[in-house]
Order: structure tokens, then C-alpha cells, then sequence
């Protein structure tokens, strides 16, 4: 970006006159709609007047014109996700640490993590109207496979979010793209209040300490639904198997993710599914069950994951 060009205006975003910006923007692109560092600042602005939907318009036309400007994709992150936590020293959050897929290319990504995306896109695609007009969230992106799926599938932009800098760098390089985007940030973190259109939180619950916290700030930045997977402890035994799942907190069963959804975000489960993803001994991890075993079902008794569409009562 030029500076020198842009002076007068980041002089005003300086002095918090963002009314002297935005008016002097509003010239500068009606004489060059397509001037993405523009369109831009005039998103910074509107956001700092707490214009969060101008702002995120502005931002996303920007990308459609520059797809790859580091610019517009830092703010839309800036714009959905704040207050920051620091990550923990002591955890590893490398590509190799095994808690993530980390493969640049959508078919050598398992099976089970592929479908559930598939599910959610599916179905956002069908539910929301029209699907490419939304934004949805994507916590716990890891690599970005998942946030890729569902803008292709469905249609919809997206914003995926990852505790790993190298997992968002990663998917900033293979799933990024004008309608997808990626954020660094560890929970807890806060979320623009009913900013997004829905979210998506699969593989995120079971990995944190406050999962009543979690599921608050998830409610209350979408508006419409939230797409969520657990593995379900009756059939996956969160102390039995500790040692094997080493980055999760605990497990639940589908009746105490019923009582949270309702108690804390006032939702109830609209549609759910089941799935198997290994093969148990004893109750414990033996290795994976076929790659064709893997698809969404009805729930059944041998369920291990539940993914769950949740929407307001």
C-alpha cells in the first residue's frame, strides 16, 4: 500500500475522525469502484464506527479483485475475531504434533473429517437462501480442508479459525482464496456479537477446558445455525482411552449436548448423524475401521462422533 497516497486519509483514521474517512473514500471509489487498498480503508473505518456489515462487503469485494492481498484477509479476520489469547508455551502446535490433518490436498485428507464437512455443506446449501450471500466461521480449521469444502459445496464465504500458525499459514496456501480466509487465534477468544451467518465447530468442543464458555461465544456471533461434532462417550470412553485422544478434555454423551445446547444457547437439535471412525478393543483405540465405514449415518448404538445442526427454539 502506498502510503503517501493514502496519507490524508489514515490521518483522519489517526485522529478517529472515521466520518472524514469514510466520506473521502466514498469519492475516491466511486471514481474507481475496483481500487481494492480503498475498499479496504474504508472497511477499517466503517468498522471502527461499528459498521460490521459495510465493513465485511467492503472487504470481501476487495478479495474478489485482489485475491491475494494480505490486507482485506488479516481484516476480515480482524473484523470476526478479538480479544486474543496468548497459546500456551508448552503446547505443540506444529504440524507434526498429530492433532491435525495436514495434508495440501483435499483427497489424501481422511475419510471421516471429509464427510462431516460434506454433511454440513450439504445441508447448509439447502438450508440457507441464498447460501452464497452468507458468512459462516470455522473454529478449529486446522488446515483449512474443511472451510474449502463448505465455500465450494455450498457456496457460502468463510472465515476459518486455528489455534496452530502453521496449520493457518498452511491453509492460507492451499484452501485460501477469495471467498475463504484464515485467522490465527487460540480459545478463548470473543467474537463480534451475531456478526456471522452460522458456524461450524467440528473436532473443537472436546478440546476445551470451558466448554460452556465455548458454546456461549459461538451462540452469541451467529445468527442462524451451528453445525457441531463430539465424540460420544458411551461408545468412545473419554478415561478409558485418555492416553490416545491427549489433546481432548472429555467426551459427551448426546443427551448432556442436548441439556448445553438448550441450557446455554437456547437451541435444539434440528438434525444429527452418526459415524464410526475405529476400530475398538475392549473400549479402546485399536486402529481405524475401513475408509468406507466411515460415512454419516442415523445415530446407531455403535455411534462414536455425533455431528449435530443446532438452531434457535
Amino acid at each position: 500500500m502506498s502510503e503517501s497516497r493514502w496519507q490524508p486519509v489514515l490521518q483522519s483514521i489517526e485522529a478517529g475522525d472515521f466520518a472524514a474517512a469514510v466520506a473521502a473514500l466514498d469519492r475516491t471509489l466511486e471514481a474507481a469502484p475496483l481500487d481494492s487498498e480503498g475498499l479496504m480503508l474504508r472497511a477499517v473505518a466503517k468498522a471502527a464506527q461499528e459498521r460490521v456489515a459495510d465493513a465485511e462487503a467492503d472487504l470481501w469485494r476487495a478479495l474478489a479483485i485482489a485475491p491475494a492481498a494480505p490486507g482485506p484477509r488479516a481484516a476480515l479476520g480482524d473484523l470476526f475475531v478479538r480479544d486474543l489469547t496468548e497459546p500456551p508455551a508448552q503446547r505443540d502446535f506444529s504440524l507434526g504434533s498429530g492433532e491435525r490433518q495436514t495434508s495440501p490436498n483435499l483427497g489424501e485428507i481422511r475419510e471421516d473429517h471429509r464427510s462431516r464437512y460434506e454433511f454440513a455443506a450439504l445441508w447448509l446449501r439447502d438450508a440457507l437462501a441464498p447460501a452464497h450471500r452468507t458468512t459462516g466461521i470455522d473454529l478449529f480449521c486446522g488446515n483449512g480442508y474443511g472451510s474449502r469444502i463448505l465455500a465450494d459445496l455450498a457456496g457460502c464465504r468463510m472465515v476459518g479459525v486455528d489455534g496452530s500458525a502453521d496449520a493457518v499459514t498452511l491453509a492460507e496456501t492451499a484452501y485460501g482464496g477469495h471467498r475463504v480466509v484464515f485467522r490465527q487465534a487460540y480459545f478463548p477468544f470473543a467474537l463480534t456479537e451475531r456478526a456471522l451467518d452460522f458456524a461450524v465447530c467440528f473436532e473443537s468442543i472436546e478440546h476445551v477446558e470451558d466448554c460452556d464458555g465455548y458454546l456461549a461465544t459461538v451462540d452469541a456471533a451467529v445468527r442462524g445455525p451451528i453445525l457441531l461434532s463430539f465424540p460420544i462417550e458411551t461408545t468412545l470412553p473419554f478415561d478409558i482411552n485418555a492416553d490416545l485422544f491427549r489433546y481432548h478434555t472429555r467426551h459427551f454423551t448426546i443427551s448432556e449436548m442436548e441439556e448445553k445446547l438448550a441450557r446455554i444457547c437456547k437451541r435444539r437439535i434440528a438434525a444429527i448423524r452418526g459415524q464410526v471412525v475405529y476400530a475398538l478393543k475392549n473400549r479402546r483405540l485399536n486402529g481405524y475401521v475401513p475408509p468406507q465405514q466411515m460415512a454419516l449415518t442415523a445415530v446407531k448404538p455403535d455411534s462414536q462422533f455425533a455431528v449435530v445442526v443446532a438452531c434457535r427454539a
